[in-house]
């Protein structure tokens, strides 16, 4: 089977992902990278949690019989049981929803995004890596996107989300982007990520 119709491997992880960039002749760009963010298993003992607090109160303010008590649990049960299959089948789905990075044609082909068609790039497409959301304690996300010189952004391509928002994780994701870029044969727009979280720890440093 030739490199083109070989399947593509679906990476869970920053460091598989800056391999697969690094090595393969095509690459999957998921909308959503996580790597080590919420899983459902978060997400199950959250609504358990919930679920029980949202229980007790019942039970206590309705003062319910013993065949009441039991029904609202297990409904309360189905109810979390309903919410974790829903996040899981959501996290599946957008597992195969993506683009497909071909380095030898330098073309990007959407996956799953039916309002989306296939880009040939160019001299004047370039690649941004921008601020997402979070905070640099906790979390932070960085958004992937495709940029023409006359029309503006093209194409929002991946979210990647970096728990804990490490120095050594943003390096990754900058070399991952460089890579892109220089494989993929167009322009980097915008700073390097490197410099912009220097630039932040400095704000926060003046603000304290």
């Amino acid at each position: 089977m030739s490199a083109a119709l070989r399947p593509l491997v679906l990476q869970r992880s920053l460091n598989a992902w800056a391999g697969a960039i690094e090595q393969q002749s095509r690459v999957w760009l998921p909308l959503q990278l996580r790597g080590q963010g919420v899983g459902w298993q978060s997400v199950l003992w959250g609504a358990s949690l919930v679920g029980a607090t949202l229980w007790v109160q019942i039970f206590f303010s309705l003062d319910l019989d013993g065949v009441a008590a039991l029904g609202s649990a297990v409904l309360i049960a189905c109810c979390v049981g309903g919410a974790t299959w829903y996040f899981q089948w959501a996290q599946r789905r957008e597992a195969h929803c993506g683009w497909v990075a071909d380095f030898q044609h330098r073309t990007l082909t959407p996956v799953g995004l039916s309002e989306q068609q296939t880009i040939e790039l160019g001299p004047d497409h370039s690649l941004g890596c921008y601020l997402n959301g979070g905070d640099q304690d906790s979390s932070v996300a960085f958004q992937l996107e495709l940029r023409h010189a006359r029309r503006g952004p093209l194409a929002a391509l991946t979210v990647v989300q970096l728990k804990g928002g490490s120095t050594k994780d943003i390096e990754t994701l900058d070399r991952c982007v460089n890579r892109l870029v220089d494989r993929l044969g167009i322009r980097r727009s915008g700073a390097s990520l490197l410099a912009r979280s220097t630039t932040t720890k400095r704000g926060s440093v003046a603000g304290f």
